[in-house]
């Protein structure tokens, strides 16, 4: 997403969805008046996001916050919003300034050592400055353990009514099942929540927000199938774009942005155009691990410097399951929680190793990758366990030597723009560089 310029006073209390509103429009004004009609999608779908939740409760709706794998197609056929709280610190991580805070105030209850992402909320919710009251707050299990400490404490800063997933550690047959028999108890827990019923009219509203989250999973799977495509036409940073779809499945917002972006990237092959920042495509990088929010411009900058493309990355791969038969209520449960179990982040970083193996397997074929980074996130200590298994898998089936390189994809304060960039500029240079001449 774009970055932003921060205009916020850091004595002061702080209304988050109001200041980040207010960003967002100001970048649409922005490209109103430069009139980029081909580009404003990109903008209308962050504005739509950000004044949905903002309007909740002018708009007579309910606000339910979520973190982890949650069905918000359930949520949202009960006439409520389903805010996830991970966009927050991946919306201020390239402001220093506003993150740190967030960040800081958690680490004076909770250890340094818990993932940025959590802090960040965290820190929010400490604060009492999300702008916003929120009314239910639904959680998972999953993706990892600083999730685990941060959720339960953010219940009871916000004292309202909770639902928790508890998810499996295989995510198989039996698994899935387990799954699909807590989404119909968590029917009836958002029936009493909000007094509606789960009645005939309720599962045809159900049906059609269904049939606009096949929509935009579909139109997903078709930009996967284009990004196959050499040279690559969508830059890599349309990537994190994407990863939007996980809150809004379901909203003809979201279904149009992907929609839209399918159609400009079919029309960029027609004339034979490549990524923007990249006339000559040389190399097709995989990001693995996280995605690095506090500098997505890293991809501008390895497009233009090395012709080098990130076409997928291990956050953003996902399959994209749609839901095939709206009618049975039985079968539509269990691929609902196939998705949650095969979410992005969930589905290669919360069980056994091979699931990692598994989707390295498909990016790596299927993508025609040859240059391989590993994008470490400080805070993902679960990954780095297995990083070594997956490393050493790539090199002996793909031939490609992976670059490590230790982030935090939240706070920028980490590590500099200019330090990742001389540890990618060393990796190119000198083993990617030298591979391609030995071939």
């Amino acid at each position: 997403m774009a970055e932003t310029k921060q205009n916020f006073d850091p004595t002061k209390p702080v209304n988050l969805v109001d200041l980040t509103c207010e960003q967002v429009d100001s970048i649409y004004q922005h490209m109103l008046s430069k009139n980029m009609p081909e580009i404003m999608w990109t903008v209308d779908i962050q504005k739509f996001n950000w004044e949905e939740v903002r309007d909740a409760h002018k708009n007579g709706q309910k606000l339910v916050g979520f973190g982890g794998p949650v069905p918000v197609t359930i949520i949202r056929a009960f006439d409520c919003v389903p805010f996830f709280f991970d966009t927050i610190p991946t919306r201020i991580a390239s402001m220093e300034d506003l993150c740190s805070r967030y960040i800081d105030e958690t680490e004076k209850y909770a250890p340094t050592s818990m993932c940025a992402i959590d802090k960040a909320q965290l820190g929010v919710a400490i604060k009492h400055e999300f702008g916003v009251p929120v009314d239910a707050f639904v959680h998972a299990t999953v993706p990892c353990d600083s999730s685990r400490i941060a959720y339960p404490i953010m219940e009871r800063l916000y004292d309202c009514p909770t639902f928790t997933f508890d998810c499996p550690f295989r995510h198989d047959a039996k698994g899935f099942q387990y799954v699909a028999d807590q989404i119909q108890k968590f029917v009836g827990w958002m029936e009493e929540f909000t007094g509606l019923k789960w009645d005939a009219a309720r599962y045809e509203k159900f049906k059609d927000i269904c049939e606009k989250s096949n929509r935009a999973y579909a139109a997903l799977i078709a930009l996967a199938d284009l990004r196959k495509k050499t040279p690559c036409v969508l830059p890599g940073r349309m990537l994190v774009l994407n990863e939007i779809i996980g809150p809004l499945a379901g909203t003809e917002a979201v279904a149009t942005m992907l929609e839209t972006e399918l159609e400009m990237g079919n029309m960029l092959i027609d004339m034979g155009m490549t990524a923007t920042r990249c006339p000559e495509e040389k190399y097709r990088v995989c990001l693995m691990q996280n995605m690095l929010w506090s500098n997505t411009g890293i991809m501008d900058w390895m497009e233009k410097t090395y012709g080098a493309i990130t076409v997928m990355d291990g956050f953003g791969y996902q399959d994209g399951i749609i839901m095939d038969d709206l009618n049975d209520w039985e079968k539509i449960k269990r691929q609902t929680a196939e998705m949650m179990l095969r979410a992005p982040m969930i589905h290669g970083a919360t069980g056994p190793t091979e699931y990692w193996l598994e989707v390295i397997d498909k990016m790596y074929a299927d993508y025609g990758v040859n240059v391989s980074i590993f994008m470490g996130h400080v805070g993902c200590k679960h990954t780095w366990a297995s990083g070594k298994i997956v490393t050493d898998y790539i090199q002996e089936k793909f031939g490609i030597p992976t670059l490590y390189v230790d982030v935090d994809a939240i706070d920028p304060r980490y590590k500099s723009n200019d330090e990742l960039r001389a540890q990618i500029s060393e990796y190119m240079e000198s083993v990617v560089g030298a591979t391609n001449l030995r071939k």
